[in-house]
């Protein structure tokens, strides 16, 4: 084995790994609502994608698609190679630790002012700060090469159209999650939280959007709300309301999200206001801020729905253990 090929099989190892990290991390962070610190750490784990793909390519172990289809066949065993550290290596990447560990130790998230918008070259993985520029300073890739990080698509990329159809299915959604339970396995709290409570919560978040999206509207950049949204703890009380009357309740306030929105052109959609945490942020941003919170709370609460029945069609006593599912926190 050649000295090149030893510090690409080295360069692979420690690059996958700390791709596999940072990835993990980013998932983590956004769960704890710190979602520029998730925006970091997503830059970082592309970083490591990238120069891990590049160290494959020069090992001979990337041909046409037949031929790594009979490679996955046969089955990719690289060698182990000793790595040495695989995150946190480079003074920039130290820096940028730093200043969140500095938010973290605070009890925060990284604002605005401390993290602008990060790319990373495609080619070579230099990562970079701030305005891009013409060209990765590194490997000469032009800026169109390069990937995103930028606080205005934190919340995801979907536009105007598909945003408004999601918007428009969950109140069917709900009525499917809730239908053939009745009020006591509603009111059940499975991993800490009942369905009942679940969907006065996404009442309360959807109000909390169409205000936000109502003075991006209305408002030359307006300056919106820095406070959380309000809590899933804040639910509590919506276990002793009647099905229908939460579900009655979203449907309207969903209704009215839907009236401000519909029709609105594309110029409307990307109309801005200031949010202390993102910065200058576009409608969209906050369109897929709800639909991804939203699409997450579905999910658990399809999968406490799943247990619930499960539990009463064995007919057996209904005693749910903790955190059987775990808990999503989005929505800044």
């Amino acid at each position: 084995m050649t000295h090149d090929e030893l510090e690409d099989r080295r360069l692979l190892c420690s690059m996958s790994l700390g791709y596999t990290a940072y990835y993990v991390w980013s998932v983590q962070a956004k769960r704890e609502r710190k979602y520029n610190i998730a925006r970091l750490l997503n830059a970082f784990s592309a970083v490591k994608r990238v120069r891990a793909e590049r160290a494959l390519r020069a090992l001979g172990e990337v041909s046409g698609t037949a031929r790594n289809i009979e490679r996955a066949l046969a089955g990719l065993e690289p060698e182990a190679v000793a790595t040495g550290p695989v995150t946190g290596t480079q003074p920039f990447s130290r820096e940028l630790l730093s200043r969140a560990a500095r938010a973290l130790s605070e009890g925060r998230d990284l604002v605005a002012e401390e993290l602008d918008d990060l790319y990373v070259c495609s080619t070579c993985g230099e990562l970079m700060e701030g305005a891009p520029r013409a060209t990765c300073p590194v490997c000469g890739t032009v800026r169109e090469g390069f990937l995103s990080f930028r606080a205005a698509e934190a919340m995801g990329a979907l536009g105007p159209t598909t945003l408004v159809r999601r918007l428009e299915q969950t109140p069917e959604t709900l009525q499917a999650l809730v239908a053939d339970l009745d009020d006591e396995l509603l009111s059940w709290p499975v991993g800490g939280y009942s369905l009942k409570e679940l969907v006065g919560h996404l009442t309360d978040i959807d109000i909390v959007f169409r205000e936000r999206a109502w003075l991006i509207l209305e408002t030359d950049n307006p300056r919106l709300p820095g406070g959380d949204p309000p809590t899933l703890e804040k639910a509590a009380v919506y276990r002793t309301y009647p099905i229908a009357d939460l579900l009655e309740g979203f449907t309207n306030s969903r209704r009215q999200t839907l009236n401000l929105l519909r029709g609105l052109t594309p110029a409307a959609w990307h109309r801005t206001g200031y949010h202390p945490t993102f910065g200058v942020i576009p409608l969209t941003h906050q369109g897929n801020w709800v639909v991804d919170h939203e699409r997450a709370y579905l999910i658990e609460m399809a999968q406490i729905r799943h247990e619930l029945l499960q539990r009463r069609f064995e007919r057996r006593p209904i005693s749910i253990p903790d955190n059987l599912v775990p808990e999503v926190l989005e929505g800044e």
